[in-house]
């Protein structure tokens, strides 16, 4: 069968297979090649989701060459993946058209291109693919072909790029950066790469000024745009005095914590009126001995000692035992709410847990939630450390000076706190179920989860003025975060914060992930070849 013939039957199978919306069913659109140059590898489509192959077509073209929009569309990615830079655009007929491994990136997200349009400048091995949904086709089959009848998408897979749709589009880049970035790289380009990211920060008074500032850029500007707008409380107004008073806490530490030390226990439950109500969830299962204070009824629920390698399991288990201990405490203390607070990844396993307990029906027992560091949106050196598999140990290494305790770049739970993973997609996609009082802590110089990636959409965030190496373990105790956990369990918006630390809460962040993705890119070669 012919290349036209193919294409014309994907058409009908892609058209004959969608739910319809409001488009128009006589519209058409037209692909045509990105570059004027010779493919040198053509489409081969891994056996499996992780195997080798092609999931486009490599071009031989030299660096700097102009890429161009294959068909009129909106642009739902402009940013680096990993250390690399790519563009995806979203069209009429649903189809998804990436373009990767640039030099530099002239659109933006949300930003509306034609067909020839300009999208970047071609680095080493530019590599152009095209996806239905998060399936790869060939690109090859859309050329040449006459009319192509636009498919009747869905309406959230067409609809402007949200943060699950950006979470969404670097785990389908991620697989092309795998399969191809990391491995046929030469260190030289490595270099070349490091010293780009190096001039684009030292030119961020340009960016500034630019009428197309790159995603990072933009999302700085998104954060403090929301920032500015979201209701907050005075300075000066009072903490609320024991708004605990007659709730049980559950704290849920971090990854590398043990059962004798965890950056959660500095969160000073007393102050907030707890008192003997307070239990720690324990990664072995159940709750953690001694330490906390908790009354008879709650002391005679298990108790269990964990170590370091015990957080480095499946959060989505984790979660599961988290629900247990909840109905347990429940159970314990009769008509009393639970409130969770959690650190860093007990955050995660705390979502899970939130999504657990309404399978159940058992949300009633939750008061409120207030998740600490958490990354929410993934961890920027978690996702090297996927791409990278067992050299990844060295790039998480940092980290053993930083977090709870010892680190395994091979844990599964490294893995599912990923900016790419699955878990990550998954907890954006679903969003907090319905009814759970919500609210997210955050420190502007974490270089462990930055600020930018502990908020969840559509809940109150605050951010507290932290920075450094310690920033991430020193914010449980940290007394601006005692009066954030205070307002939140009085009902109360976040904290107020001046201008000057917003704009900080905004781009100080920004700044740390851009400067990991920095280094992710060329160590991850340097650890692939």
């Amino acid at each position: 069968m012919g290349i036209r013939a193919c294409a014309i039957a994907l058409v009908i199978v892609i058209a004959s297979s969608a739910t319809s919306r409001d488009a128009a069913a006589d519209e058409w659109v037209f692909y045509r090649p990105p570059v004027d140059a010779p493919v040198v590898d053509g489409f081969r489509p891994p056996a499996s989701p992780y195997g080798s192959g092609n999931r486009g077509l490599t071009y031989d073209l030299d660096p700097s060459t102009p890429v161009r929009a294959s068909a009129p569309g909106e642009v739902v990615f402009a940013g680096s993946v990993a250390g690399t830079l790519h563009v995806t655009a979203l069209h009429a007929d649903g189809l998804r058209t990436s373009y990767s491994f640039l030099e530099s990136i002239d659109v933006r997200r949300g930003s509306r291109v034609a067909a020839g349009d300009v999208v970047g400048r071609a680095g080493a091995g530019f590599h152009f693919g095209v996806r239905d949904g998060d399936t790869y086709l060939d690109p090859a089959m859309l050329f040449g072909v006459v009319e192509v009848r636009v498919r009747l998408v869905p309406h959230d897979e067409a609809s402007p790029p949200t943060d699950a749709g950006l979470m969404r589009e670097r785990i389908a880049l991620t697989e092309v950066v795998r399969e191809k970035g990391l491995l046929r790289r030469a260190v030289d380009w490595g270099i070349d790469t490091a010293e780009r990211q190096v001039e684009r920060s030292l030119g961020v008074l340009d960016l500034l000024v630019d009428i197309h500032p790159p995603s990072a850029l933009h999302d700085a500007f998104a954060t403090l745009q929301h920032g500015l707008r979201q209701e907050c409380t005075d300075a000066d107004v009072p903490a609320p005095e024991r708004p605990g008073e007659g709730h049980v806490a559950v704290l849920v530490a971090g990854y590398g914590s043990t059962s004798d030390d965890a950056a959660v226990d500095d969160v000073d439950t007393a102050s907030l009126g707890y008192d003997d109500r307070v239990l720690r969830y324990s990664y072995a299962g159940g709750r953690v001995a001694g330490g906390a204070p908790t009354t008879d009824a709650l002391a005679v629920i298990p108790a269990s000692e964990y170590d370091p390698s015990d957080t480095f399991g499946d959060l989505r288990a984790e979660g599961a035992a988290l629900a247990d201990l909840v109905e347990v405490a429940a159970s314990a203390e009769p008509g009393r709410p639970i409130d969770l607070v959690a650190h860093s990844q007990g955050g995660i396993v705390t979502r899970l847990a939130l999504v657990e307990l309404e399978r159940r029906g058992r949300l009633d027992l939750v008061g409120t939630v207030v998740t600490i560091g958490t990354p929410h949106r993934g961890v920027d050196l978690g996702s090297g450390a996927l791409l990278l598999g067992s050299g990844g140990h060295a790039l998480l290494e940092p980290l053993t000076l930083v977090t709870d305790g010892g680190v395994d770049s091979q844990a599964t739970s490294v893995a599912q706190m990923a900016e790419t993973s699955e878990l990550v997609l998954e907890l954006w996609r679903d969003g907090v179920p319905e009814g759970v009082d919500l609210r997210t802590i955050g420190a502007t110089g974490d270089l462990v989860v930055t600020g930018d990636k502990t908020s969840v959409d559509g809940h109150p965030a605050a951010m507290v003025g932290l920075f450094g190496p310690q920033a991430h373990d020193a914010l449980p105790g940290h007394a601006d975060t005692t009066r954030e956990l205070a307002l939140a369990l009085d009902g109360r918006p976040p904290g107020c914060r001046g201008v000057g630390a917003q704009i900080a809460d905004a781009f100080v962040p920004e700044a740390i992930s851009f400067g990991q993705d920095a280094v992710v890119g060329p160590v991850s070669l340097l650890f692939a070849l």
